[in-house]
């Protein structure tokens, strides 16, 4: 007899508490279904509603580069190679070199402290001007030459 009624009383709980979860719930739903459905405008920022605002949000914003300065990894795999240096736009195309550290099976490696923007770049392998073949991001210049482009952002 007193376990039907600890089971009564543990059943009346937890239906009270669910309707009063029910109730709550309803009442949250109800306030943001008024809040969002009071006016059209509420949803423009999620789907424009006339030619002009469409073309707005597809035009692209200027490329805006980020001013601290951060530290760029640039690395080479040559095998077989004796020295390779940086030449850039930076170091005014190797005037003031920078010689990449050597590692292991002819890896190259160095860091350098850029701002942000875009940089362009070759790497000198012996002498030898090559494009990084790590980055598809190139240019060819006037004289034939295929230089890398690296954006800091």
């Amino acid at each position: 007899m007193t376990t039907t009624k600890k089971t009564n009383i543990c059943f009346g709980i937890f239906l009270a508490l669910f309707i009063g979860g029910l109730v709550w719930l309803f009442s949250q739903m109800e306030d943001y279904y008024t809040f969002t459905s009071d006016t059209i405008e509420g949803a423009r920022a999620v789907a424009p509603l006339n030619k002009e605002d469409m073309q707005a949000r597809m035009t692209l914003s200027p490329a805006t580069y980020d001013t601290e300065v951060k530290y760029r990894k640039f690395f080479i795999t040559v095998p077989g190679a004796k020295q390779v240096e940086l030449r850039a736009d930076f170091n005014r195309w190797g005037k003031d070199p920078i010689v990449l550290t050597p590692y292991k099976k002819g890896y190259f490696e160095t860091s350098i402290a850029l701002a942000g923007g875009e940089y362009k770049y070759v790497f000198a392998v012996d002498g030898e001007e090559i494009p990084d073949p790590s980055n598809q991001d190139r240019q060819t210049l006037a004289d034939g030459r295929e230089i890398c482009i690296k954006t800091v952002r």
